[in-house]
């Protein structure tokens, strides 16, 4: 079993700064470099691929905060409509996920990007999310915020009141074979749509297994809203997938020379 371990923090005067803080801020940074840094070399212009990442990724707050307090507080919203400006607050992935990747399609037709464009660029935020998640989730995993149920498997955290399931651990550890995964497949050049296909193909599953080890989270008909989007998003990544691996060598060959 892992031990427990405190949050590592620092104070610097009247605030204090977690690790958690730096976890996120790390994963943001790393994820937007790397999508950066690969569009010129998947024929995207660096300048305009940053200027929408800055808005994908203050979108993808937006959505993180609006989605989590809707599917999984209704009270708070009701007692207090403001809830929803508070993006300080409360978080989910899959919020994030679903709004980062709605302001990217906006964004990029905003900018008279093609479709393919646009798909280059989701594409290329799917290959960089494993690589930042590994800092999101381990900050997860420090804070102790997705607290499982009790258990006595080797996978449990030895909290102070009795063993339990660190979802954030789990995930993090998770996360780590799928971005090895990911940099190996990048070696070779990949159609549009594969990265983002299979990683939400690879994530959705598992994290519909997480999802029933959670405590406290509300459910509608015996599931969590993460696992109905789990579904969705398996299903989603599935066809994308499938999508992208059926488009003929030629037909991206020609649109590169195009």
């Amino acid at each position: 079993m892992f031990p427990y371990l405190e949050q590592p923090s620092l104070s610097l005067g009247n605030y204090t700064l977690y690790f958690f803080q730096v976890a996120v801020c790390t994963a943001v940074i790393l994820g937007y470099e790397i999508v950066v840094r690969r569009g010129p070399r998947l024929g995207l212009d660096d300048e305009q691929t940053a200027g929408i990442l800055a808005w994908v990724i203050l979108w993808g707050f937006v959505g993180s905060h609006v989605f989590d307090t809707l599917a999984y507080y209704p009270e708070r919203v009701l007692a207090d409509p403001l809830e929803l400006f508070k993006i300080w607050g409360s978080m989910s992935s899959f919020g994030g996920m679903m709004g980062g990747i709605l302001a990217a399609g906006f964004l990029v037709r905003r900018h008279g990007w093609s479709g393919r464009q646009g798909l280059i660029l989701i594409d290329s935020i799917g290959f960089a999310f494993p690589f930042a998640w590994i800092f999101g989730r381990l900050g997860c995993a420090l804070a102790h915020d997705h607290m499982g149920i009790a258990t006595d498997h080797w996978l449990g955290v030895q909290f102070p009141e009795g063993t339990r399931f660190d979802l954030g651990l789990l995930e993090f550890l998770y996360t780590v074979p799928i971005a090895g995964l990911f940099f190996v497949l990048d070696r070779k050049p990949r159609p549009p749509g594969f990265f983002l296909g299979l990683f939400l193909t690879l994530y959705g599953p598992v994290r519909f297994v997480l999802d029933t080890l959670r405590t406290g989270d509300a459910r509608y008909l015996s599931w969590t809203p993460g696992q109905y989007i789990a579904i969705l998003a398996t299903l989603g990544g599935a066809a994308l997938l499938i999508s992208a691996l059926r488009r003929p060598a030629d037909d991206d060959e020609a649109a590169e020379e195009a």
